[in-house]
């Protein structure tokens, strides 16, 4: 219990560490800034979170590199890892980037719904949403949003904290390592890989999409981020790739820009036919995601047994 605890608490750990890191890229500036006498706070507030981002992309990336070879999910992978060529990856290609632009459109909706019946709420959301310069379309703005947050926060969140949620679950797979480095020291002998459980992963699933929503900072993001987040942990606990949770959530931030293409919805009923049309899309990119990475397993283990 213990352990548990101390495994889920390093989930956190690693939120704080990533704020602890902002905090002291966000005063070598302000050090900067006193020494050349340049101001600061004239610069664009997109290109604070630029640095921001490059600076958690790198602890993350080194963190992940170094946490990677012990991790649950690569071992998993090296167990039966996707197969089915070229024409098998871009079905899943093609199956995340469907299942991360209709998401967009489901949660899009559905927050714009509830907002409508929060008139304080919303109005709290809009000025948070002028103050940080999250509605920016400038180019920095889309390409931290499009491109940098998906590598940043999918090394933190999926590549980081799911593996330390696997651990918190799944006692087997928090000791194992341990076990098997004391067995090749000793014999040689390889200890045999103990599977996370079906509820332990899905434990795993609902902690780390809780903490992606709480990464968020607002009740309005944080919501929907922690019901995406669900969808992203299951996208890679089904593909065990960091790469299409990377794809998915640059599909799904991307998807954020082209909503406005459904400029035609107009009314609650055109809203509630969009929505189900988009929920119908994503269940079923989401059953074609599975059967490819299924599909994919059986034809690896079949070319090459074990």
């Amino acid at each position: 219990m213990l352990n548990a605890m101390a495994w889920a608490l390093a989930c956190f750990g690693v939120v704080a560490a990533d704020i602890a890191l902002s905090v002291v890229l966000f005063s070598v500036l302000d050090a900067v800034s006193v020494l050349t006498g340049f101001p600061i706070d004239n610069l664009d507030i997109q290109w604070f979170q630029a640095a921001a981002q490059t600076a958690s992309f790198l602890m993350a990336l080194l963190w992940w590199r170094y946490l990677w070879p012990r991790s649950f999910m690569a071992r998993r992978q090296g167990e039966r890892p996707l197969g089915g060529g070229a024409s098998a990856a871009w079905k899943r290609i093609a199956c995340v980037v469907v299942i991360g632009l209709s998401m967009q459109v489901v949660i899009s909706y559905l927050c714009d719904g509830v907002l409508s019946l929060l008139p304080e709420v919303a109005a709290d959301y809009s000025e948070l949403v002028e103050e940080t310069g999250m509605g920016d379309t400038s180019l920095l703005a889309v390409l931290t949003t499009v491109l940098g947050a998906p590598f940043c926060e999918e090394l933190l969140v999926r590549g980081i904290i799911f593996e330390f949620s696997l651990r918190a679950f799944n006692p087997q797979c928090r000791s194992l390592w341990k076990r098997r480095r004391r067995a090749n020291a000793q014999d040689g002998a390889m200890v045999p890989w103990a599977a996370p459980s079906t509820w332990g992963i899905a434990a795993a699933i609902v902690l780390q999409a809780a903490i992606f929503g709480f990464m968020h900072m607002n009740w309005v993001q944080g919501c929907y981020a922690g019901a995406a987040g669900l969808i992203f942990g299951w996208v890679f606990v089904t593909t065990e790739k960091l790469r299409y949770t990377i794809l998915l959530h640059f599909a799904f931030n991307a998807g954020s820009y082209l909503i406005g293409l459904l400029w035609f919805v107009n009314t609650p009923f055109d809203v509630a036919i969009t929505v189900a049309i988009a929920g119908v899309i994503l269940v079923e990119a989401m059953r074609s995601l599975r059967q490819a990475c299924q599909q994919s397993a059986v034809s690896t283990s079949t070319a090459f047994p074990h």
